[in-house]
């Protein structure tokens, strides 16, 4: 049984769309699929219609469609912001729902054609949680809950953030659903540089925890494709150029044959 793992990476998601396509295209069978908070939202999407243009074709749509909108409350995280400190977070859940009901409406985990995990963070007893059932507008915006950006989402009667704070690459959710060989689709990140003060200390252990986690959980993985994107999560305007990019960069590597998994 094949599981597909999605990493956490905001608009870095439209990466994962290029892997859906190279194992489409090479009669890879996907039996199981799992994401955190961008994963999640392409997970989502190709549990409930098996198809990589499908999932392209809605990913993008919803971006198009959202996007002046999403300009505006995401430029509040740019640079240097008080409100930041001051506030729960920056952006309501007003401001970010309809981008989550354009991409998934009404859908529940039934309407999937594959078993799918999306997970999240519960906030309140500080542990991952896999959800596999109800709407998926909810679960889906639960996980992509970036902590201190978006306010927690309520799901199962607690509040819950960001996939990516403790499972960025939920591998072993994806064999807890059954796969014995699981493809992981991940994100490469720069050396953090040493800090010079202490607000970037925080930010440098914060990365090097996130590096750690993600080392652990990609051990676990069979066969990893990690992308190098040099855009910040939120620059959704750059979706194209992201996709476009990860698709050269894997097809570069299967034509040098340095592509082998499981049929």
């Amino acid at each position: 049984m094949n599981g597909l793992a999605l990493a956490a990476g905001g608009v870095k998601g439209f990466a994962h769309v290029a892997v859906l396509r190279l194992l489409q295209e090479n009669d890879f069978k996907i039996d199981v699929v799992t994401g955190s908070s961008a994963g999640a939202i392409v997970a989502a999407l190709y549990a409930l219609y098996e198809d990589w243009e499908k999932v392209l074709k809605e990913f993008s749509s919803a971006v198009d469609e959202q996007l002046p909108a999403m300009k505006k409350y995401l430029k509040k995280i740019e640079g240097p912001n008080i409100w930041s400190i001051i506030h729960r977070s920056l952006v309501t859940l007003e401001d970010y729902y309809p981008f989550f009901r354009a991409l998934f409406g009404k859908k529940t985990f039934s309407d999937c054609k594959i078993p799918l995990g999306v997970v999240a963070f519960d906030a309140v007893s500080l542990e991952s949680m896999l959800v596999t059932e109800g709407y998926l507008v909810e679960a889906v915006m639960a996980s992509s809950s970036v902590p201190g950006v978006f306010s927690p989402v309520w799901l199962g009667g607690t509040q819950t953030v960001d996939g990516g704070v403790l499972r960025p690459v939920p591998v072993d959710e994806a064999r807890s659903l059954g796969a014995d060989y699981v493809v992981a689709s991940n994100f490469e990140k720069e050396e953090p540089k040493e800090p010079q003060d202490q607000m970037e200390l925080l930010l440098f252990l914060d990365s090097w925890k996130e590096k750690y986690i993600k080392s652990k959980e990609l051990e676990n993985a069979d066969l990893v494709f990690s992308h190098r994107v040099n855009y910040p999560w939120h620059a959704f305007e750059n979706y194209r150029e992201i996709y476009k990019e990860a698709w050269q960069a894997l097809c570069k590597r299967r034509k040098a044959n340095e592509i082998s998994f499981r049929r």
